[in-house]
Parts: structure tokens; sequence; C-alpha cells
């Protein structure tokens, strides 16, 4: 997955979820949320967090056909990542 933006470096936030239009609702709480995976963030003043999964999930996915796929970055607070614009030279 790639994107024109990044995370804001500047915000202070320990996890974030990520939310996909590819996979089936799961129980989350006491609702249900297409959820595909919880990260933890653990970043020291501006260092670039890169996460490794070396044991893959499966999920069920809602459709095994598609064209593009839609990610959403939320808080715990509900609130989507802020994210900052790359400028590329």
């Amino acid at each position: 997955m790639k994107s024109e933006f990044v995370a804001d470096a500047w915000s202070n936030f320990s996890v974030f979820y990520v939310y996909s239009d590819l996979i089936s609702p799961q129980i989350v709480g006491d609702a249900q949320a297409p959820l595909l995976r919880i990260v933890r963030t653990k970043s020291q003043n501006l260092e670039t967090i890169s996460q490794y999964y070396d044991r893959p999930q499966h999920l069920p996915l809602v459709r095994h056909s598609f064209q593009t796929i839609q990610a959403e970055l939320i808080l715990n607070s509900g609130d989507f990542v802020p994210l900052k614009e790359i400028k590329r030279s």
C-alpha cells in the first residue's frame, strides 16, 4: 500500500487501528467492525516507526475480486491519524 501522505511525527499517539473495506466485520468490543490490525507505536522524538509482522493474519474477506482497497487509520479518540503530504523533489 502506497500513499502520498505520511503520519504526522509531531502527533503523540501510542496506538492506531487499521480498518479496511476488504475485511469482513469482526467483533471489536461490543460492536462489529472491519478491523485489519491494531498497530502499536513506540517512537522517540520524531523517530520513524517501521513495524514488521512475521506471522500473517488470515481474515475473511468481504469480496475476492477488487480494483482498490480503502484503509482508514484511526486513533483511540475515533479521529483519523493526522497525515501530512509528502513533498517530493
